[in-house]
C-alpha cells in the first residue's frame, strides 16, 4: 500500500522507517520535547515522569500539529517542482 501511495504521490525511496524518521525531525523542529516525540512513536519511556504526567491531550495535538506541518512542506514541495516543470 505505502508503494502505491508513494507513485501517486511521485516520491520514492520511501520506507516505513523514513516516515517515522521524518515525522520525529518535523516534531523537533517543532519544539516539541524529547518525552513527546517518544510517545507519538510508541517509544517506550523508562523515566517515572511519565507515571505522573497524562499526555494524551498534548499528544493528540503534537501528532495533529506535525501531521498538518508535514502536509504544507510536502504542498509546498509538490508545488516546486510544478514551476520547475
Amino acid at each position: 500500500m505505502l508503494d502505491r501511495v508513494c507513485q501517486r504521490a511521485g516520491v520514492e525511496k520511501v520506507t516505513p522507517h523514513v516516515l517515522r524518521h521524518t515525522f520525529a525531525s518535523v516534531a523537533g523542529g517543532l519544539g516539541y520535547s524529547e518525552l513527546t516525540i517518544a510517545a507519538l512513536l510508541g517509544h517506550a519511556s523508562r523515566g517515572i515522569t511519565q507515571r505522573y504526567i497524562h499526555i494524551d491531550e498534548p499528544l493528540r495535538a503534537a501528532a495533529t500539529a506535525v501531521s498538518n506541518r508535514m502536509l504544507v512542506l510536502l504542498s509546498s514541495q509538490r508545488g516546486a517542482e510544478a514551476i520547475d516543470d
